[in-house]
């Protein structure tokens, strides 16, 4: 009678640990991929202005590809000296973190004047896929970004 009690008990450890560790692991994924790992509010941080000049004078002129190429080039450099999760930036000095920060509220910037960059370009299809994946980040042009979103869905139809 005891071993049959040994193994009921046994068999709901090993759920309970099963359970919990799943439980763990879907929660710390949440943390580190969820859109709400970075926040750009208005009042935050100072909004990058890495080479805005260049890059309107490249829209002006109508040079609308090598405003592209210019603006993924500087995003991509920006990209490459953070981690590759905002959850991670906690992990950093408090000089690195805040440097982080100030990369990514750049990058947010420009990847809203990407954005701007394809709408001018009339490159629909692009534009709803850039409108979409930036729609899910918090931030202040998230409305603009569903809106437009949400108007070239209804113009397609």
């Amino acid at each position: 009678m005891q071993t049959n009690k040994n193994n009921y008990i046994g068999r709901d450890l090993k759920r309970i640990l099963c359970a919990s560790t799943l439980s763990v692991g879907i929660l710390v994924g949440v943390m580190i991929l969820s859109p709400l790992a970075s926040q750009f509010d208005d009042d935050g941080l100072s909004r990058g202005a890495a080479s805005e000049y260049e890059l309107d004078s490249l829209v002006e002129a109508k040079e609308y590809q090598s405003a592209l190429v210019r603006v993924d080039s500087i995003i991509a450099d920006k990209k490459s000296c953070l981690p590759r999760f905002a959850y991670f930036d906690r992990f950093l000095s408090e000089q690195e973190r805040y440097d982080a920060s100030v990369a990514r509220a750049g990058i947010y910037d420009l990847q809203w004047k990407r954005i701007e960059i394809l709408k001018a370009k009339k490159d629909e299809a692009t534009l709803k896929s850039a409108l979409e994946d930036y729609a899910d980040i918090i931030g202040y042009n998230q409305e603009r970004a569903k809106a437009l979103l949400n108007q070239i869905k209804v113009e397609r139809q």
